[in-house]
């Protein structure tokens, strides 16, 4: 039970190994963009700088000037000095302070708030107002790209502010002392009265200097909003009242200096997190797409739907064909022939191997001679299968005949470059004689009957007891009869040759075959009681997961050549690769959508 367990977990990392390693392109994509990405942004973005000062709040009031002298009021009178703290703190960063500072340095011509809709709100956030913990200190700093002009607006701000608090403060002490003197006025009018008549001048004299009282202190209670009134205010007051006045709870302990560092952008810290996040969305991303990813790409895939034998792996063919091979008219035809080609390629050993397998599974109580070839879907790989496993056998001295039996698309004729004039629709509708159709390959060994000309319907031709006869007479003149049909999981073809051959061979491709469509498959077939031979798992990559073929499989004639360090790090290899990476980026995420869509 235990090495069962230690197994299957051992078989889990194998999986998400494969998986990283099937989408290292989109990973590796993905994790150079975003740390080339910031790596340039950070070199790009122009600095921020932070101008810092320091201020104290002290809780207690301040002196003020009254009738008798100067008095230090207490602070039970106000607020709790928590909420005048945080009072204060708001006051710092209040629009009309934010809009007397913006307008005096003339921010709103600069490129950062030329054009934005709310300046005065983008202003305020590059200012921040933080307490210093334990203490009656506050730290206010300005964020900006010019570093002397963080400092300028830093220290600007704190004077309005302290200007601001001297000018309210003073305000309201002197409306109280006022509202004093106008109480004894009261006082003395009351006694006069007693003495003097309304119309005696001290009356006159004093009820003039109650009148004069009354506009001064409206004067004093009348509200100003306008920094620059206030200063004003302040200056004209300064040598006369206010002079008895000291706003002590309130000062600059520490100007704003021209800072040196900037705060943005932290290029270290950018590159650190641009690798880990670059890493974590890499991979994120590689089973994302694994997730969306719905093909079969392996042998365990396979297995885990059905369990029909593996006959064999075989690699993709376009990784042995050379660039000037692939783009020349014959480069898809060569394909089909690819074993005949280059038989001592690890593909064409490939084919041998799966030759083996076949004749291993042929036995005198249950002889193969008649074999179907087919797949779950069109362009599989079913007929390149076909072709080349013929010329695996025939080149093991085996009479091969290939039978054409998807009439709706047939391509053995021009695989071997021959006419489909008379083919396999002209045997079974009457047209023509056995014998006359067959023709013969420039491969020893090697025979083929066309798909001949599409008649009306060929599932009701197939399913005409022609069809059974004729297969049978093939056995007895060949030693193997390989048909190629339509796909299995399309048309209704595949399962009427099904019922007649000696057993069938799946073709499933690697990256493309649905794991749906596989497993709808493999349930038509067990339903149909037909004998399957197994499986062929077809395009597979070679890997160092899949190192079999690597170790096996090698092509000594042509040994990879080493690369240098320099060679594979070289700016052409790495713009080579990005692009590479780019594009197949963009493939994937097309094709998946496709699907999606489809689906």
């Amino acid at each position: 039970m235990t090495a069962n367990l230690e197994k299957q977990k051992e078989r889990h990392l194998k999986d998400y190994i494969e998986v990283l390693r099937r989408w290292r392109d989109i990973a590796i994509t993905f994790f150079v963009s975003m740390v080339l990405l910031v790596t340039i942004s950070s070199f790009i973005m122009k600095p921020v700088y932070r101008a810092t000062l320091t201020m104290i709040i002290d809780p207690e009031s301040p002196n003020v000037l009254t009738a008798t002298g100067m008095v230090a009021l207490k602070s039970e009178d106000y607020l709790s000095y928590k909420d005048y703290f945080q009072s204060q703190m708001m006051i710092m960063c209040s629009h009309s302070l934010a809009k007397k500072v913006f307008e005096d340095f003339k921010l709103g011509e600069t490129k950062e708030y030329y054009k934005t809709k709310e300046p005065i709100k983008n202003f305020l956030k590059t200012i921040r107002v933080d307490p210093v913990p334990d203490t009656r200190l506050v730290k206010l700093s300005v964020d900006n790209k010019d570093p002397q002009l963080a400092a300028n607006i830093a220290n600007r701000m704190a004077e309005l502010y302290v200007m601001q608090n001297l000018y309210y403060t003073s305000k309201v002490e002197l409306s109280n002392l006022l509202k004093n003197e106008y109480l004894k006025l009261e006082t003395k009018a009351a006694e006069y009265a007693k003495v003097y008549k309304e119309g005696h001048p001290e009356m006159i004299k004093l009820r003039t200097e109650m009148a004069d009282m009354i506009k001064r202190m409206d004067n004093v209670n009348m509200p100003i909003h306008d920094y620059s009134k206030m200063e004003e205010s302040l200056k004209s007051d300064s040598g006369r009242t206010l002079a008895g006045f000291k706003a002590n709870n309130i000062s600059i302990r520490d100007p704003a200096e021209k800072p040196v560092t900037p705060i943005k952008p932290k290029k270290r810290l950018n590159f650190l997190l641009s690798i880990v996040i670059g890493l974590l969305g890499g991979v994120g991303l590689a089973f994302f797409f694994e997730y969306l990813d719905d093909s079969v790409k392996t042998v365990d895939d396979i297995e885990r739907i059905c369990e029909w034998p593996i006959l064999g792996c075989v690699p993709d063919i376009d990784s042995r064909i050379s660039v000037e091979e692939a783009a020349s008219p014959l480069g898809e035809l060569e394909k089909d022939i690819f074993v005949s080609i280059k038989p001592k390629d690890p593909i064409a050993e490939a084919y041998k191997s799966i030759r083996t397998r076949l004749s291993l599974s042929s036995t005198e109580e249950h002889p193969l001679k008649s074999v179907l070839i087919t797949s779950p879907g069109p362009q599989e790989g079913k007929t390149i299968t076909l072709c080349n496993l013929s010329i695996a056998l025939a080149q093991n001295q085996k009479r091969v005949l290939l039978i054409d039996a998807d009439m709706r698309k047939p391509r053995l004729h021009k695989v071997f470059k021959k006419e489909n004039v008379s083919g396999l629709s002209s045997l079974l509708s009457g047209q023509a004689v056995f014998d006359n159709i067959i023709q013969k390959t420039d491969i020893t060994n090697l025979y083929f009957i066309s798909g001949g000309i599409l008649p009306p319907d060929p599932s009701e031709l197939l399913a005409s007891g022609k069809t059974k006869e004729s297969i049978a007479k093939a056995g007895e003149k060949f030693d193997f009869v390989l048909i190629d049909s339509p796909p299995i999981g399309i048309l209704t073809d595949a399962t009427i040759l099904s019922s007649i051959v000696d057993g069938i061979i799946v073709v499933v491709e690697s990256g493309k075959t649905s794991k749906k469509v596989l497993a709808r498959v493999c349930q038509i077939i067990n339903e149909s009681k037909t004998h399957v031979i197994g499986l062929l798992l077809n395009k597979i990559s070679i890997t160092p997961v899949n190192n079999y073929y690597s170790y096996y499989y090698g092509n000594s004639n042509n040994p990879p050549k080493s690369k240098s360090i320099r060679d594979r790090f070289s700016s052409d290899m790495i713009i080579k690769r990005a692009g590479k990476w780019a594009k197949l980026l963009a493939n994937k995420i097309s094709s998946i959508l496709k699907k999606s869509v489809s689906k």
